[in-house]
């Protein structure tokens, strides 16, 4: 066998004659380079002009350019440096980790989706062409077959205003009557609302509104709004004996709030504010007090109360005071998350969110997220920070969600503070110096928990949501409810069922925890159904056009999802006390399931399931007619705008009479008189309560169920 060496490359059995010449042809028109690119071509025409030399001809190494190619009149080339990889165990080791550290990440980012397919699709708009154009010679291993093509969750139209500072807002009023709402439902317009992504609970009314149903005019008539004064606190705490009424308030936390949210260890709280132990960090303490007072008096009010306004406004002006920008301390942390809550269910959500922005990177540079086991702090001291920082998690992942905005947390490795412990209160102690065993039931801190873990598991899931591009398959959608089932199956059993006897701050403990699950669920399939809305509308023929079983099959999971979300709280609402708290959550997630079955009923009127879609939202309604909830202003726009989009009248009774009215119909009268819709009139009065109907330019006008002024402004 002959070996050419030349300059450390090896030719073997490489004789001058077994090249072909490059200096005289197309290099393209030589059969055996047809699928080389042209790069490739370069470096092969190079290698070649460097083997057919004579061996004696070779380059003397002389630069830039040898005496012997000067002699001969030749191009002076030398072999090319050849890089090879070291073909060691230690470089493969490298090289795996690095590969598993980009799957798992890929993972993260795109949960449920097969990981050759997800990097398929991210190059397929940036793979060059000549890599398209290779033969099937040229892949390393066998391609799998093809798949056929799925279709694709459009995402979901976003709402943008129509200024460039749009979305600015300013919520310096605590109204009852505005349509901004802490949980984004009803903020159908953007401006001056803030931006809600497509995740929130407003899409749905969006995209109904964006093909024709008018939700978008004034209010008939003028409502006549007023202003009222809330009294300040320094009148409101002299007209009561001494201490009495923030007594009466800081129960009324620690009895219907601190179950939900135990972020304040309570007995240290009370000692702080009899003064038995000092007060801690000056006006951040009495901003957490005011907080306190605030929560505990909306906890036992109603809309028609404002003594909650009184303290949130004493606590606001602290803040002020105390510069809380230029400052931080657990004490400000603990009463900066409560703020946000409060903010949000007083209808401010973006005032609640910029106060919950402030406490997560005051938690992250006190270090909060993070466990310091050679620390020399109390048990009790460390606990706190746990719960805290657990918190502060729990509530920026809900509020992300509920708003359609990007989480901004940290990644999950950099968190290592421990878990809350499962225990009661009273185990753990200033005093207490070996850690208690945790709690084989129910305790205040299990709801903590539960809800911590469900969004370490559906955060990354959420975060795939909100990515329009690639949009989710399908076959996406069917993984990504893998992770809420691992959660449930990982639950006590104490939070999948009732047990005897339980106490009502455990039961809407258990049940909030069941509803964020299934609306989790309903916001992975929910664009597929408006996909499949948007569709039917925009086309008279897409009944007839063939179905996607999948797809079809992902729908009536949404459905399903929905309709359990409706039983369990008609359940919840007839067998359970309904505190102000729980009323909001009810509210919050029967809105968004509710719209589900409705969005089924505008599409596909003539169903032979209808009869089952209308008996969820009369449901629905029965839920928002129940006294607990009578007072409640949202509660009754929720009612209202169900009322519009749906009526309640029989469909069985009322179907083939509507449709034969609405074949009869003039064109411009089919949204204007009391023809076919005439038979939805408003059931509390008055015409326009406009229910089943293909949608038109025309479109439904109630929009003064929606955008109507507020009845009473705090200032």
């Amino acid at each position: 066998m002959l070996e050419t060496s030349v300059r450390g490359l090896y030719l073997p059995n490489m004789l001058p004659h077994s090249i072909p010449s490059f200096q005289n042809q197309e290099p393209g028109r030589d059969p055996s380079v047809m699928s080389a690119p042209p790069s490739a071509l370069n470096e092969i025409s190079r290698l070649a002009t460097f083997a057919s030399r004579n061996i004696a001809d070779i380059c003397s190494k002389g630069k830039p350019t040898c005496l012997q190619c000067l002699k001969l009149g030749k191009d002076c080339v030398y072999s090319p440096k050849v890089v090879r990889s070291p073909l060691t165990r230690q470089h493969l080791t490298y090289v795996e980790d690095r590969l598993s550290a980009f799957e798992t990440a890929l993972s993260k980012l795109f949960p449920g989706g097969d990981v050759d397919n997800v990097v398929a699709s991210l190059l397929q708009e940036h793979e060059p062409r000549h890599r398209k154009s290779l033969s099937p010679s040229t892949s390393s291993k066998e391609s799998p077959r093809p798949r056929p093509e799925s279709k694709h969750s459009e995402p979901a139209a976003e709402a943008v205003p129509q200024q460039a500072d749009g979305f600015d807002w300013a919520e310096r009023e605590i109204s009852l009557g505005d349509l901004a709402d802490g949980m984004a439902a009803l903020s159908i317009k953007p401006e001056g609302a803030g931006y809600f992504g497509a995740s929130s609970s407003v899409v749905p009314l969006r995209t109904i509104t964006e093909h024709g149903f008018n939700l978008d005019i004034p209010s008939p008539g003028g409502t006549t709004s007023f202003h009222r004064t809330a009294p300040l606190k320094s009148h409101l705490i002299s007209s009561a004996p001494s201490g009495l009424v923030e007594q009466a308030f800081i129960d009324a936390y620690f009895l219907n709030y601190h179950t939900s949210y135990p972020f304040v260890h309570e007995s240290t709280f009370r000692a702080q504010y009899h003064e038995q132990i000092p007060r801690p960090h000056g006006q951040a303490w009495h901003i957490l007090l005011n907080t306190i007072l605030a929560l505990g008096a909306w906890s036992i009010g109603d809309d028609s109360s404002d003594l909650d306004i009184t303290f949130y406004q004493e606590a606001r002006n602290h803040v002020q005071q105390a510069s809380a920008f230029e400052m931080g301390n657990l004490t400000l942390v603990q009463a900066l998350l409560l703020l946000s809550n409060y903010a949000q269910k007083r209808n401010k959500p973006n005032t609640g969110w910029n106060y919950l922005g402030l406490a997560v990177r005051m938690s992250m540079s006190l270090g909060i997220h993070k466990e310091f086991p050679g620390w020399k702090i109390s048990l009790l001291q460390r606990e706190i920070r746990r719960r805290l920082w657990w918190g502060v998690f729990m509530f920026d992942s809900g509020a992300a969600k509920t708003f359609g905005r990007p989480i901004l947390l940290p990644d999950e490795t950099i968190m290592d503070a421990k878990h809350v412990l499962n225990i009661h209160e009273e185990s753990l102690t200033p005093a207490t110096t070996t850690m208690p065993a945790e709690v084989n039931g129910p305790t205040k801190y299990t709801g903590l928990i539960a809800q911590t873990n469900f969004h370490l598991k559906t955060n990354h899931v959420y975060q795939r949501l909100l990515i329009s591009s690639p949009t989710i398959t399908i076959e996406e959608t069917q993984e990504l409810q893998k992770p809420m089932e691992e959660w449930y199956n990982e639950l006590p059993i104490y939070l999948k069922s009732p047990i005897p006897d339980e106490p009502d701050w455990l039961a809407l403990m258990r049940s909030r925890l069941m509803w964020r699950d299934l609306n989790m669920r309903i916001l992975i399939y929910r664009p597929l159904v408006l996909r499949w809305a948007s569709e039917r509308w925009k086309s008279t023929n897409a009944s007839n056009a063939p179905e996607d079983q999948a797809e079809r099959e992902c729908r009536l999971h949404c459905l399903q999802y929905a309709r359990t979300t409706i039983l369990a709280m008609m359940e919840y609402m007839e067998t359970h006390v309904c505190t102000r708290l729980g009323a909001w959550y009810i509210l919050y997630f029967l809105f968004q399931a509710a719209l589900i079955p409705i969005l089924f009923i505008m599409t596909d009127p003539n169903s032979p399931e209808a009869a089952s879609w209308y008996q969820d939202v009369e449901t629905t309604k029965t839920i928002l007619n129940h006294p607990s909830l009578s007072n409640n202003g949202l509660a009754l726009r929720c009612l209202d705008v169900i009322t519009r989009l749906c009526s309640p009248t029989s469909i069985a009774e009322r179907q083939s009479d509507m449709q034969t009215q609405f074949m009869m119909q003039q064109p411009g009268q089919l949204f204007s008189d009391s023809g076919a819709f005439g038979l939805f009139q408003n059931e509390i009065g008055g015409p326009g309560a406009i229910g089943i109907g293909p949608p038109s330019a025309a479109g439904f006008n109630f929009g003064e169920w929606v955008n109507f002024p507020g009845q009473e402004n705090f200032t």
